[in-house]
């Protein structure tokens, strides 16, 4: 995924570990627009909530860049899109 995203012109994309504080703060401040998770058999999955020492935090789900993934992700898997180099191989 974030070889997907570093080829999106209109997303910077920043690898770090984040702070529930940081969490906390973007949702009050309305800049926690969207979450996902990824992996093999997931694919990309939307994060609609966090539970985090009795509140929860509301995340608006499956965003632009969660569909964007996604779709990215799939059509790769399935043939229909080219990937990254050596991302996929005949058999």
């Amino acid at each position: 995924i974030l070889q997907l995203a570093r080829m999106e012109p209109n997303l910077t994309v920043e690898e770090r570990f984040l702070t529930m504080s940081e969490v906390i703060a973007a949702s009050e401040q309305n800049r926690l627009v969207e979450a996902f998770g990824a992996g093999t058999a997931a694919v990309v999955t939307p994060i609609e909530k966090l539970h985090f020492q009795g509140n929860d935090i509301v995340i608006p789900a499956t965003g632009k860049w969660t569909q964007q993934f996604w779709n990215d992700l799939t059509d790769i898997q399935y043939g229909r899109k080219q990937g990254p180099e050596g991302w996929s191989v005949p058999v």
